[in-house]
């Protein structure tokens, strides 16, 4: 058992939300006792999409100040990779998606096997596809022989699917999470420590 896990956060986010909760997790991680390296995903189209509206204009700031991770390279000795994206058509973000396939000479080491893994995403509505974006990060970790934490019925805050905590931020974006999404990130985190570190959550 880990008794100090380091844990990799990391992210895309466009509007805000999945920054939002990301550093939901990077806090919860951190008041827990592990190391958190915390990271952004790289996005050619930022410079345009970060100014196009005010809910992605509000964080822009913020979020270009979190570390850009340039390789996946540095999060391979890491014990656990949380990993967020936004809802795009049902799917992962294209920068996401990248981040996932920068990992194919990795795959083959299996570098990340045995390694834990949480994946976390926003959208609209409860039908926007959020499910679906949490399956597509869960089955990237599958892959890559991962440990991926389901979120159990004991999680408290508000109600998640068991694939990953999810948020619907609403047609334009601007529904930040609150503290329901609070409690559920940190309900969760304990659930994940507690398993990496063998105590009780």
């Amino acid at each position: 058992m880990l008794k100090s896990p380091h844990i990799a956060v990391v992210f895309h986010s466009v509007c805000g939300n999945t920054f939002l909760l990301a550093e939901q997790y990077r806090q919860s991680f951190e008041k827990l006792g592990a190391k958190v390296s915390f990271f952004r995903l790289f996005d050619p189209n930022y410079a345009v999409t970060g100014d196009a509206f005010p809910g992605s204009r509000a964080y822009k700031e913020a979020i270009t100040s979190v570390e850009l991770l340039e390789s996946p390279a540095r999060v391979l000795d890491c014990d656990a990779l949380f990993l967020g994206s936004p809802t795009y058509f049902g799917n992962v973000s294209a920068p996401v998606k990248a981040f996932m396939d920068s990992f194919v000479d990795h795959w083959v080491e299996a570098r990340l096997a045995g390694k834990w893994f949480g994946g976390f995403a926003t959208a609209g509505t409860p039908y926007g596809g959020a499910d679906m974006c949490l399956l597509a990060l869960n089955l990237f970790a599958q892959h890559m022989g991962m440990v991926t934490v389901s979120v159990p019925s004991t999680v408290t805050g508000s109600v998640q699917p068991a694939y990953g905590i999810a948020h619907y931020s609403g047609d334009l974006s601007d529904r930040r999470p609150g503290a329901g999404e609070a409690e559920a990130v940190a309900s969760y985190c304990a659930h994940v420590m507690a398993l990496m570190t063998g105590r009780k959550s």
